[in-house]
């Protein structure tokens, strides 16, 4: 250790937290000192918020963006996780670099995922019992980067209650809560939805709020955990069919409508980028994409959409994140994209192939939140992969021709 015996234990945390959350983890086997240091509950909230306070208006630590892609299998009975790095270096003469990480996040009995949100390292995930996808919750919470889970109270499916549900997860900064939302109809009342909560840590379970919203279950267009946080509002908003946008706020718990302004209702695509809700029309006529975004022009004033930028010609279709650079990361039914908007030029990052589309791509950044620490007694260690040695064989193959780092987290 040399030195390092001479610093302060204020000034070893004060180092350790600058580091990223897999660096740290190796930090552990350094000492008995460290690991009790890092093991502490207050050091992996101490890490979390240098990682937030790092963070940009742009959703950048430090220049880099950070996502997990969710990738449909046809071949195989599961899906797919990736965790993407892009970082655009601030020096004019570095050039931008990125890496892919394979993921292990498929818990049994489930054979199907979809991310429900993912909120300061944690991911939320539904989940599906056939190809279907008709008979889906939310069941599952997991960090995995310390590989700590927990599974969720599963939904009780009564004759009363309709199948499909409207489902979400967001964080409470102030009192730092991570709550997931769920949403269902009751057949003798078809045009109102029933609103439960579930908070981390709190010991309650699932609470019904006692609260109903006067919408049919139907009219949402994000049906599928369409939840996501953006406009500076901690909360999870859903799109209607109507062209409104349904904001559930994870402080009070209430749950309101906003307009949209949109020329349109179906042509509109609802997003986040920039930390931002976004809109995105694509006219057919002219194969161009608009892309709005909803901002307060002054701080107390309302919110209001406006145009942020148009693309033309392009096989992309989801926007990620837009750079210091005025580089647009994006991506398309099988590849991720940088597209130069000064340029107008694109450049590939990556392509998982024709056999594995993208079904989600959500920013998601690697912390140490513990589940433990936040109360929740039942938290577990995921198990290592039960993949087929032939399947990574496979893929580990395909990937380092592409010059992409694979690993299977352990």
């Amino acid at each position: 250790m040399g030195n390092f015996n001479k610093l302060t234990v204020d000034l070893i945390s004060n180092i350790l937290t600058r580091l990223p959350a897999e660096t740290v983890l190796d930090c552990k086997l350094v000492s008995k000192s460290w690991n009790k240091l890092i093991s502490h509950q207050s050091f992996s909230q101490s890490h979390l918020n240098r990682c937030l306070n790092n963070l940009d208006s742009a959703g950048a630590s430090d220049g880099k963006f950070t996502f997990l892609f969710v990738n449909n299998n046809p071949l195989y009975a599961y899906r797919q996780f990736h965790y993407l790095e892009y970082a655009e270096n601030s020096s004019s003469e570095e050039q931008p670099f990125h890496r892919i990480t394979r993921m292990k996040l498929n818990p049994a009995p489930f054979k199907h995922y979809s991310v429900t949100g993912c909120c300061n390292g944690l991911v939320c995930l539904n989940g599906f019992y056939d190809n279907d996808g008709e008979n889906y919750e939310p069941v599952y919470i997991c960090n995995p980067i310390t590989r700590e889970c927990v599974f969720l109270p599963e939904f009780e499916r009564t004759d009363d209650r309709g199948e499909r549900l409207l489902t979400g997860f967001g964080y409470v900064s102030k009192t730092n809560e991570y709550k997931v939302v769920r949403m269902y109809e009751l057949l003798k009342e078809p045009d109102s939805v029933h609103v439960e909560v579930y908070t981390l840590g709190s010991g309650k379970g699932w609470r019904n709020l006692g609260k109903k919203f006067d919408k049919d279950l139907d009219s949402f267009i994000s049906i599928r955990g369409g939840g996501v946080v953006g406009s500076g509002l901690e909360s999870i908003c859903w799109q209607l069919k109507t062209g409104k946008v349904v904001i559930f706020e994870l402080s009070s718990e209430m749950i309101y409508e906003i307009p949209t302004n949109f020329y349109t209702t179906w042509a509109y695509k609802l997003g986040v980028l920039g930390g931002c809700l976004s809109g995105t029309y694509y006219d057919k006529e002219t194969d161009t994409y608009e892309i709005l975004l909803l901002k307060k022009k002054t701080e107390n004033g309302p919110f209001k959409w406006t145009e942020e930028f148009k693309l033309s010609c392009t096989d992309a279709h989801e926007w990620l994140a837009l750079t210091s650079r005025r580089a647009l990361l994006c991506c398309s039914k099988t590849k991720v994209l940088v597209h130069d908007l000064n340029s107008l030029s694109s450049k590939l990052l990556v392509d998982f192939g024709k056999d594995k589309r993208i079904h989600q791509a959500i920013p998601h950044i690697n912390t140490l939140v513990s589940l433990k620490a936040l109360g929740e007694e039942n938290t577990k260690t995921m198990e290592t992969t039960d993949i087929p040695r032939e399947v990574l064989e496979a893929y580990k193959s395909q990937f380092e021709k592409q010059q992409m780092v694979i690993c299977v987290q352990q």
